[in-house]
């Protein structure tokens, strides 16, 4: 898991603040790389001391960056597939909650020794949701809420998505049709 931290916390920097700016994380970390692959092994921990030092170059809360990277993960035109994966979660935003306990599994079948941790949804209302997310990255749960309001978005659905502890996000959605929502069709558009 900290192997694909890395390498989309490499992409989110270099891709919206500038390469010099990745470079300069990576030499305040002392990091031996600039480029990480998603499939190496690192050390754990290692992807929350890199997004330590990113909030201090770029003079934010690491949360912020975690949280904005898990936006970047969904609304990126070069991640299409992320937000693909995720929509194949059902029609409404509700649907989507309800199938991220999937998630997991769906993932492993594109990438079977992906470690992605487990997700446990559970409804307490029919507008509210608690979302238990448990890893051992600290940025794990601030990633999941990026994902979460930018999906919100795609869905049309007005929510309010906060952190409610170390392993649990609250969602209140207050309109479920707040807006259109963007299109998707289970076939992939052709180029």
């Amino acid at each position: 898991m900290d192997a694909l931290m890395l390498r989309f916390l490499q992409g989110y920097v270099r891709e919206t603040f500038g390469a010099p700016v990745w470079q300069s994380v990576c030499r305040r970390a002392a990091l031996p790389v600039e480029t990480f692959e998603p499939m190496l092994r690192y050390p754990p921990g290692l992807a929350d001391d890199v997004a330590a030092h990113a909030a201090a170059v770029l003079g934010r809360p690491a949360d912020t960056i975690w949280e904005d990277m898990g936006t970047y993960l969904v609304t990126s035109p070069g991640h299409e597939g992320v937000r693909r994966l995720l929509r194949f979660g059902g029609v409404g935003f509700a649907d989507f909650l309800h199938s991220l306990e999937e998630l997991p599994g769906r993932a492993r079948l594109a990438m079977p020794d992906l470690d992605l941790p487990e997700i446990h949804l559970t409804e307490r209302a029919a507008d509210r949701f608690v979302l238990e997310c448990r890893s051992h990255l600290k940025g794990t749960l601030r990633v999941m809420s990026g994902m979460l309001t930018a999906m919100a978005d795609d869905f049309g659905t007005l929510c309010l998505i906060e952190p409610a502890g170390d392993d649990r996000i609250s969602i209140r959605v207050l309109d479920q049709d707040h807006a259109a929502a963007r299109p998707f069709d289970l076939a992939r558009p052709e180029e």
